[in-house]
């Protein structure tokens, strides 16, 4: 059955579920095609009649990764130009209730892949405990994270302010509290949480945050930025401008955008940064992100937002596996590892306190999880100057080696509390995943929401509260804390 609702732009029609109602698609700004393409995103045109809102629209150009299991889950159907649109799942299609915690979603992707209306971002749990759910798509790769001479730089970032200017001026037609959001990301999209939280723009526009496997040093200047863009033109064959780009044909870009994201994990060529694992990155940009995260925070940028952060227990087991050093390690690569992130092979000894059965592979999985996601979030919690929440995700996937099993974005499935609807990840969730964790999980992120805390004591310099998700849940203070010291001392 389907159901309306009266936007400022329109009227439109979406779907009623069994926990609610979906509205797909909606845009949020105009389709950045022909001089909009390398703009800031600029509002939506209205419409006459009632727009159908009842499929998923397309996600925004990218490429598509030959021999990716996961790529239809997380990814969309279809690319194309009209993509600055987003999805609301809603518990109340009929505002009989008023004033829901708003949920808004920014989906991983490395800033080149995925999309919002991917299959596995859809919010009907959320829906169905009270929440209004939004999930957007933005631009990415060339589109979005790719500065060019005399074109605003962080357009992605720029279309994520817009999509929550938006749900400010039209959430309450589904129910939601404009005062009352909370964005939550994983991966790039917690990359863009952390960025969020530090943009003068984005001020106002929510009053909590959940970064789930985000990093807080990937900001770059618009010099290094610039490194990149040149190497991509060049792969392309064409100037490293706006003209450049908008003159390439449209599947060639993407072919060319995959060549350099394969090419970025050649460590010999871009070093320490390749660890970091895709070239498309926000830069340092005085009219949008004029500091970076850590030095923001710190002055007090967004003191007055309640922040919920936390990694995987082993991140980087799945970057270690796709090149092939998960089970063999190679010495040289090992060496550029340590290298890059500023440690010695004596210094993983720290690791094998806590690993005590572990080999070389995942020593340097750890180090590199720790690098790249658990240090630079504990930073995140550090500078804040408002209030803080901690955790780590620790299941281990009865598919990945004993020990480091807790890989990049398994929490997914736990936080959206939608297992079921993970075929592709049935393979790495294995046959009876806890569904008692998805629940806690997915519970402490709506008790979040509604402004409730999400269940257990802040992080504070003093005991370091960490909830530690697992088989078995609870609360710990100072987990992996040798590692830390390790890192204190890295400085």
């Amino acid at each position: 059955m389907d159901v309306e609702t009266q936007l400022a732009t329109g009227r439109i029609r979406g779907r009623l579920t069994d926990g609610g109602a979906v509205f797909r698609a909606i845009p949020y700004a105009a389709p950045p095609r022909g001089p909009l393409r390398f703009a800031a995103p600029q509002p939506p045109s209205a419409w006459q009649g009632v727009r159908d809102a009842t499929t998923p629209g397309p996600g925004c150009p990218q490429p598509s990764i030959p021999g990716n299991p996961l790529g239809h889950h997380f990814g969309p159907a279809t690319t194309g130009e009209d993509c600055l649109t987003l999805d609301v799942w809603t518990p109340d299609p009929s505002r009989s209730l008023r004033g829901l915690p708003v949920m808004v979603w920014i989906h991983g992707g490395g800033y080149a892949t995925g999309a919002g209306s991917a299959p596995a971002h859809e919010g009907s749990a959320f829906a169905r405990d009270g929440v209004v759910y939004v999930a957007i798509n933005y631009r990415l790769n060339v589109d979005g994270f790719l500065p060019l001479p005399d074109r605003p730089a962080n357009l992605g970032l720029r279309d994520q302010v817009a999509a929550l200017e938006w749900v400010r001026d039209n959430i309450a037609a589904f129910g939601g509290d404009s005062d009352n959001v909370t964005i939550f990301g994983q991966s790039a999209g917690a990359v863009s949480v952390l960025s969020l939280l530090a943009m003068p723009s984005a001020r106002g526009l929510f009053r909590r945050a959940v970064s789930q496997s985000g990093c807080s040093m990937t900001a770059v200047s618009r010099t290094q930025a610039q490194e990149a863009a040149a190497r991509l033109a060049e792969i392309l064959g064409v100037p490293a401008t706006a003209e450049g780009f908008a003159g390439a044909d449209p599947e060639a870009t993407q072919h060319a955008v995959l060549q350099f994201l394969l090419e970025f994990n050649e460590v010999d060529r871009w070093g320490p940064q390749s660890f970091l694992l895709s070239p498309f990155r926000t830069v340092i940009d005085e009219e949008t992100l004029p500091q970076d995260v850590l030095t923001a925070l710190a002055a007090g940028a967004s003191a007055d937002v309640e922040v919920l952060a936390g990694t995987t227990r082993d991140e980087a087991v799945g970057f270690m596996a796709l090149r092939a050093h998960l089970g063999i390690l190679n010495e040289h690569f090992a060496g550029r590892a340590l290298e890059a992130f500023g440690l010695t092979a004596q210094d993983l000894a720290v690791y094998q306190g806590s690993r005590p059965a572990a080999e070389l592979p995942e020593l340097v999985q750890a180090a590199w999880t720790d690098w790249a996601f658990r240090i630079p979030t504990l930073r995140v919690l550090e500078a804040h100057q408002g209030a803080h929440h901690a955790y780590e995700f620790a299941w281990q996937s009865p598919a990945l080696p004993p020990g480091s099993g807790s890989d990049h974005t398994l929490d997914l499935p736990f936080v959206h509390d939608n297992l079921a609807a993970f075929p592709a990840m049935v393979g790495l969730l294995g046959d009876k995943p806890p569904q008692h964790l998805a629940t806690a999980m997915h519970d402490a992120w709506v008790a979040f929401a509604h402004g409730r805390g999400p269940g257990w004591d802040p992080y504070t310099p003093d005991r370091r509260t960490t909830m530690h998700f697992d088989t078995a849940s609870g609360p710990v203070d100072d987990p992996a804390r040798a590692e830390r010291l390790l890192w204190e001392g890295s400085r």
